[in-house]
Order: C-alpha cells, then sequence, then structure tokens
C-alpha cells in the first residue's frame, strides 16, 4: 500500500519515493515480496503518485509486471485494500504491506506465511517488541491463546495501554475469501476512514487474527519522517556490510563505509573508510577502493586501486590505479593498467591499455590508444560554445606538459608533442609538432617510448 500522502516528511518528494540505501523505499516491500516467493504484486497508489514522473523509472526496475490500483480519495488503509484485493487472482492467501516499513525481511515474511499455514486463524499480524513503542499502533493479545485481541493507534491509547511494547508493524497475511467479505464491513472511523486494523475487531471463535513476532525488532522500524528514514539507513548500512564482510570483502570501517543495497562486491576487496558505492556499482575482487571515495553506476576490475577519487556511470579494467581527487564519468571506458592519476578528469572517453594520464589533465569526448603517455595540464578543447567534438589520439604517442588539443583533432601513432603546444591540426605518424600552433620540428623524430618519463 503506497497511497498515504507523507505529510510528515515534509517533503515535494512522494513518500513510496524516498530512498532508502539507494532504492525506493516502495522497492525495497517489493523486493522482500519477491525474494519470499510472492509473484502477484498490486500497489496501491494515489491519484498524485499516478502522475509522478518516478513512477516510471519504479517500474523500469522490476522485470515482472506490477498491477497499480489508484485510491481516488484517501480513505484509510482499509479501503486501500479494498481498491485493491478485488484484482488478486484466485489464491488462498495475501500478504499486505505498507510502504513506509521497508527493512522486513523475506524470511519474516515466510515465517508469517508458516505460521498462518500451520495455524487455524483468518489472518496473522507481524509484530514487534521494542524497547520504545513511540509513535506506532499498539497489539493487544489475548494471554491464553495469543490471539489478537485489537490494535489500538497512538491517538487512541488510555494510560494503561502506553505500556504495552507489542507495536503493529503493517504487514498482514489474511485468507482471501475472508478478507474480501469483511472488509466491506469495517465501518468508518470519525475522521471518515477506513482502517484496516478495524478488521481484527471481528475475531471470534470462527475468525481468528493471530499474530506472528519479529526476531529483530529493528525491522519494524516505520518511516514516517526524515528523522525515522535515518534511522533505517543505518539499520540498512549496519546489514549491508555484515552480508559483505561475511562473503569475503574487508571493510576497515565500517561505520564510515556506505554500500547501496544494489551493488555487488566480489571476494578480497577492500574498502577504506569514506568509502560510498551507489547503484548498480560492481568491485571485482581483489580491489582497493578509497579512502574518500565515491562510485556509483560502475564496473571496476579486479585488483584496480581507486583513492580519493569519484568515478560514476564508467568501466574501470583490471589493474588499474585512479587518483588522488581524480574524477571519471559519462560512460569512460579505462583499459587494463592504466594509470590516471592526481587531479585527472576524463569523460565519456576511451582510454587503451597501460596508458598514463597522471597529473592534472582534462580528457573529454577522446578515443585514446594503448601505451599513450600524456602529460601534466594537458586539455582535449572539445567544446567549441556550441557542439563538442572528439579527439583521437593513437598508440604510442606522447603528448608533452601543458597541451591543448584543439578538437576535432587525430594523432597518429608514435606522434609527439611539445610542452605548451597548441595543437589544432592532426598529425601524421611518427612527427613531432611543438609551438603556438604546433607545426613540426625541424626534422621527423621516432619517439623511444623506453626512454619516456612519466
Amino acid at each position: 500500500m503506497a497511497a498515504g500522502r507523507g505529510l510528515r516528511m515534509k517533503s515535494k518528494t512522494a513518500k513510496p519515493f524516498h530512498h532508502l540505501g539507494g532504492e525506493y523505499l516502495v522497492s525495497h516491500v517489493i523486493n522482500s515480496m519477491q525474494k519470499s516467493g510472492i509473484e502477484e504484486i498490486i500497489v496501491i497508489i494515489s491519484p498524485d503518485i499516478q502522475k509522478n514522473k518516478e513512477l516510471l523509472k519504479f517500474t523500469s526496475g522490476f522485470s515482472s509486471e506490477i498491477k497499480f490500483v489508484v485510491q481516488k480519495t484517501p480513505r484509510g488503509t482499509g479501503d486501500a485494500l479494498l481498491q485493491g484485493v478485488g484484482l488478486v487472482s484466485d489464491c488462498d492467501l495475501i500478504v499486505v504491506a505498507a510502504c513506509d516499513v521497508p527493512l522486513v525481511t523475506s524470511n519474516a515474511i515466510n515465517s508469517m506465511i508458516h505460521d498462518m499455514n500451520s495455524g487455524n486463524s483468518c489472518g496473522q499480524v507481524l509484530v514487534a517488541r521494542v524497547p520504545d513503542p513511540t509513535g506506532y499502533g499498539r497489539v493487544k493479545v489475548d494471554g491464553k491463546n495469543s490471539n489478537v485481541k485489537c490494535i489500538i493507534e497512538e491517538d487512541d491509547l488510555n494510560h494503561n495501554d502506553k505500556d504495552i511494547n507489542l507495536i503493529n508493524t503493517s504487514w498482514y497475511c489474511f485468507d482471501t475469501g475472508w478478507v474480501r467479505g469483511r472488509l466491506k464491513e469495517i465501518q468508518q472511523s470519525k475522521s471518515g476512514e477506513i482502517q484496516l486494523t478495524d478488521i481484527v475487531k471481528f475475531s471470534n471463535t470462527s475468525n481468528i487474527v493471530s499474530h506472528s513476532l519479529l526476531d529483530d525488532h529493528l525491522e519494524a522500524i516505520g518511516i514516517n519522517s526524515k528523522i525515522d528514514l535515518s534511522k533505517a539507513e543505518k539499520v540498512l548500512k549496519d546489514r549491508i556490510g555484515k552480508k559483505w564482510m561475511l562473503a569475503g570483502v574487508t571493510i576497515i570501517d565500517p561505520d564510515t563505509t556506505y554500500i547501496d543495497s544494489s551493488v555487488i562486491i566480489q571476494p578480497d576487496s577492500t574498502l577504506y573508510p569514506g568509502t560510498h558505492l551507489k547503484g548498480s556499482t560492481l568491485i571485482s575482487a581483489g580491489a582497493m577502493i578509497g579512502p574518500n571515495t565515491i562510485i556509483e553506476n560502475s564496473k571496476v576490475g579486479a585488483k584496480s586501486k581507486i583513492i580519493s577519487s569519484h568515478v560514476s556511470d564508467s568501466v574501470i579494467g583490471p589493474d588499474v590505479v585512479i587518483g588522488s581527487n581524480a574524477r571519471i564519468r559519462n560512460g569512460t571506458r579505462v583499459g587494463h593498467q592504466c594509470v590516471l592519476g592526481n587531479g585527472v578528469e576524463v569523460k565519456n572517453s576511451t582510454i587503451g591499455e597501460e596508458t598514463k594520464i597522471s597529473h592534472f589533465s582534462y580528457i573529454g569526448d577522446a578515443k585514446i590508444g594503448k601505451h599513450v603517455n600524456i602529460g601534466a595540464g594537458t586539455v582535449t578543447c572539445n567544446y567549441d560554445g556550441q557542439f563538442k567534438h572528439e579527439t583521437f589520439i593513437d598508440d604510442d604517442v606522447f603528448i608533452g606538459s601543458g597541451t591543448m588539443l584543439i578538437a576535432p583533432v587525430k594523432i597518429f601513432s608514435k606522434a609527439k608533442t611539445g610542452a605548451g603546444s597548441v595543437v589544432t591540426k592532426n598529425i601524421k605518424s611518427g612527427i613531432a609538432v611543438k609551438g603556438v600552433p604546433a607545426r613540426p620540428y625541424d626534422r621527423e623524430i621516432t619517439i623511444n617510448q623506453k626512454d619516456e618519463n612519466d
């Protein structure tokens, strides 16, 4: 259920589309359901969310079909479920969840379903026993048989009920036929809403609602404010960090290392403090990341080292060294054993294997070959004020420090530019140029790459 207005978030972003661990809140709920084996998923949304541009991004993240039902008028959680339950195909049980309780795991869902199947109840309420129940609905349980007597919202608690520390997680499992009938019998509250929690009031000897207790009460964190979001972020961060450490990843300081739930890390990688791994990132075996490094939506090859740098939307080959303070972005591909050093920025470019760009250079919209050496302060001048242009640098080229390459321009194999050159025309293979604008030396030379200095 994702139709709530989320006013306490104090944000223009709809609550289901707030991010937790790099994913939408509603995505976490759906992921847990799918991992538990639930195939048919129906999301109840509001008219505002139906028009939200984030909805398209959300749906593109799931391969299986998800049905959407619009709750045209915000009339409570019971009415929201009533809008969707009629679309459920023939099945014995349904699982119901609020999008703002995103940390419940597939194990907890399966345990709740198991309790439902092994008992004689018509419904299960997933509950948690918490040290501080403030802000949550309380669950009263019959002491004789552990069936749920009622669920009381916090605003309706009397003095004695406030000490109850058994809370409602807003996750449920119901007999499909039973819940269809009972939802129609719930009366409107004083505020005009139909509350799903009132379904428990119909419990009797033939309509029992029982409960399933979470092993870890932290899974029950509900998101009603940015403070709650921060608490959930910490729990998820710790969960993800433990998962990867158990899988063979070294995390030097888990408290200062942030890994999105969608990231994949191979064994024997090392993450240093201040590392942030975001989006669809893959860190290959033996890589060393950090300290103070951000990598998002990128692949990093085996045994590569990225130090105090920012890499986004790029592919880094194996045995590459990047940093410090490098910026690699916008579809860049870096080949095997390259070095991209201090203050280097590379954008939308391909860098061939064993190429070195060691200091303070900008490479944009370029194709660079193998065994190229680019000196400090080199710039590919790719923008003419209206259009972007490409620079091509062939294998075994030497680019002197402070060279300006005015794109579009091509420099062919074993050519060389002197320090401070401004290259405005193509350079033929084996030719050395210098000056402003760059012109050939008096004689042609052949570059001996073994004598080059980085």
